[in-house]
């Protein structure tokens, strides 16, 4: 019972993190939810939570990679290579050997292995704690491009380093030439298998669905295992598990070429059911790490062995030497955002640092360092255990700092509204270049289902612009359309083409709501002196009109109105202001709506089933459209990483419905 309320404490921490920062956005997630384990060991409830290193590495690790390695732009990669292989390989192995010696020089009491096991753990860098950063300031787009990059490769390579320095300080073993040898047949057997693996789960699952079973949740707890699965795979044939999820997930990303309504639906049941999977576990290490903080806390300050205010002093010092590194790596290397020898030398440096204050160091770093075994081999225990952990997390916490604090003065003053409004504006632009698209397809024959597949984007445009002009547009815009009816049926009436009595009643009416729109008491007064009145209904038939017949009038002369009135807004839609096409055409679509509800006959029916074909087809034109625009968009730097997103998301909730409507 007290596991059990213990991890519902936790949970609810996790949400509570994100509150937090809602009300203190300068302060970062992390730093929020470190707080919050340290606080919860205080509480009456706290429940001692003894994880086994392994089932840490498989239980936290394994399905965040393979979630990296799902979501990694595969176009990005292979065109920053260079600057991405520089800093996940080369750096990574820079700063493992660089600071394994320098950790062991400045604090003797940690053993070289395990100097070399901390160093490969301070390597990786978080490119989500970047992320969220990204949300408060403009990080500009190669450079974050190139920092998701360098996470998703630097996390295997900097894990598989982890695992060496810890192999060997925990047999006492360790050849360079033989490390070398194993490094590259177990790396490069953690890659083979993970896409076999991929490749025997695709097989399965094709299997699955030849035998007709579709069913949604069964095939995402398949996905969900997967990462599990293929990480003991590897570490019972003896190659690299981390490695093997990583070129999983990124083989796992190519599955959804192909699509039909079932691979539709699993497509947005899993990025919901992913992103709640790795929200929770990024939120967990960080929890757990505040949960071991007050223990290890207090082990170092009673320890005789080093001073309290030296050990936070080592803290910082290993963060200006990591950071320090990177820097110096960047200049050398020349791998900073449009790197160009002949700029002048200040703006190398400030891209450089702040390319080298970007490299956050955050879950990988923890999971590694909460992972190191407890015992070595010969039964004593791992020297300097928590004094590792507690440099892990200080190394992080300064990190942390230094990118909220630091990187917004290297970027400007740029806020987070400034930003959404940025992508706000981008969107619109966006979503005026489909319209603009689509109205390039409109031919005759599709001319209806056009206008209705762009009220979609015209109603997305009014909801982003959110611009009051646009009610005062609508308002003038249906007390014109009132009058163009008014102005027909007297016009109708003149021609005697309309039964008075009918025009005298709907006449009656529209003056009611001219008046109640725009207080002009010229509409409460007569249309007509009585005499007139009297001179047409002489000429009428004085026989009373049936209901039937009534109604047979009030609809033909309806019918006649909205056609005046769709031919009034097309020229008013020819000659408008472009701000004031978008409500012009959704009205047009309201009005084409109407007049074929009230014109229905066999002929309307019998095109129900080509305006379908139509609508169907510009839908799925639309939505390319869109996608073509939000990547050229987001390629340019002119909108941010989270609007792209939520673009995308928009897109693949319109493509399940469009499949939806087809199936």
């Amino acid at each position: 019972m007290e596991l059990f309320e213990f991890i519902l404490l936790m949970l609810a921490a996790v949400s509570l993190s994100n509150l937090v920062n809602r009300f203190i956005p300068s302060v970062s997630v992390p730093i929020i939810q470190i707080v919050l384990g340290m606080i919860i060991t205080w509480l009456p409830v706290h429940y001692e939570l003894k994880l086994n290193p392994e089932l840490f590495l498989l239980l936290f690790i394994a399905p965040l990679l393979f979630n990296d390695g799902r979501h990694a732009d595969k176009e990005a990669l292979w065109k920053l290579k260079k600057p991405i292989l520089l800093l996940a390989l080369g750096l990574v192995f820079v700063t493992v050997g660089v600071m394994g010696y320098f950790l062991n020089w400045l604090l003797p009491v940690i053993p070289l292995a395990a100097s070399f096991a901390l160093a490969a753990a301070l390597a990786p860098t978080d490119a989500v704690a970047v992320g969220a950063l990204e949300q408060k300031v403009k990080i500009p787009h190669q450079t974050m491009q190139i920092l998701e990059g360098e996470s998703l490769i630097n996390d295997a390579s900097g894990l598989v380093s982890f695992q060496f320095a810890v192999a060997a300080m925990v047999t006492g073993m360790f050849s360079f030439k033989t490390a070398s040898i194993s490094f590259i047949s177990i790396s490069l057997g953690g890659v083979v298998l993970g896409l076999l693996l991929t490749f025997v789960k695709y097989g399965a699952v094709k299997w699955l669905r030849r035998l007709g079973m579709e069913n949604v949740t069964l095939h995402m707890l398949i996905e969900i295992m997967t990462p599990f699965l293929i990480f003991i795979a590897a570490e019972e044939l003896g190659v690299n598990g981390i490695l093997a999820v990583v070129a999983a997930g990124i083989a796992h990303s190519l599955g959804y070429k192909k699509m039909n309504p079932e691979v539709a639906k699993l497509r947005v049941v899993s990025k919901s059911t992913w992103s709640v999977i790795i929200f929770v576990l990024n939120g967990l290490v960080f929890l757990l790490l505040g949960t071991q903080l007050p223990e290890i806390i207090q082990t170092i300050w009673n320890s005789p062995e080093i001073g309290n205010v030296k050990v936070i002093l080592y803290t910082l010092l290993l963060t200006v030497a990591v950071l320090g590194l990177r820097l110096i790596w960047v200049l050398l290397m020349d791998i900073s955002e449009k790197a160009n020898p002949r700029e002048p030398w200040p703006v190398r440096f400030k891209k450089a640092l702040i390319l080298s204050l970007s490299g956050v160091r955050g879950t990988i770093t923890l999971a590694s360092t909460l992972s190191l075994p407890f015992f070595l081999d010969d039964g004593t225990a791992f020297p300097a255990r928590d004094l590792i952990i507690f440099l892990a997390a200080g190394v992080i916490l300064w990190t942390l700092l230094a990118s909220n604090y630091l990187l917004p003065l290297l970027l400007g003053k740029e806020t987070q509204n400034e930003q959404e409004e940025e992508d706000i504006q981008a969107k619109i632009e966006i979503l005026r270049n489909v319209v603009t698209g689509l109205n390039e397809q409109t031919r005759d024959e599709n001319r209806l289902a056009t206008v209705q597949i762009i009220n979609t984007y015209t109603t997305r445009i009014r909801t982003l612009k959110k611009d009051d002009n646009q009610d005062k547009v609508q308002r003038s815009l249906g007390i014109s359309v009132l009058k163009w009816e008014r102005e027909n049926t007297l016009l109708a009436l003149e021609e005697k083409e309309v039964n008075p009595y009918i025009a005298y009643s709907y006449l009656n009416k529209t003056n009611k709501l001219l008046f109640m729109q725009t207080r002009d008491s010229s509409y409460k007064k007569e249309l007509f002196p009585i005499k007139h009145w009297i001179e047409i209904f002489e000429k009428l038939p004085h026989a009373p009109l049936s209901f039937r017949e009534r109604r047979a009038e009030l609809l033909r002369l309806r019918i006649h109105n909205i056609a005046y009135v769709i031919k009034q807004l097309n020229v008013l839609l020819a000659e408008g202001e472009p701000d004031h096409m978008v409500t012009v055409s959704a009205l047009i679509l309201h009005q084409e709506r109407t007049l074929q509800h009230l014109s229905k006959n066999e002929s309307v029916t019998d095109t129900r089933k080509e305006f379908d074909i139509s609508l169907q087809e510009l839908a799925r034109i639309g939505i390319q459209l869109e996608r073509d625009n939000i990547q050229s968009m987001f390629e340019t730097g002119r909108i941010s990483r989270q609007g792209m997103k939520d673009m995308k998301r928009d897109i693949l909730f319109m493509e399940h419905d469009l499949r939806e409507e087809m199936a």
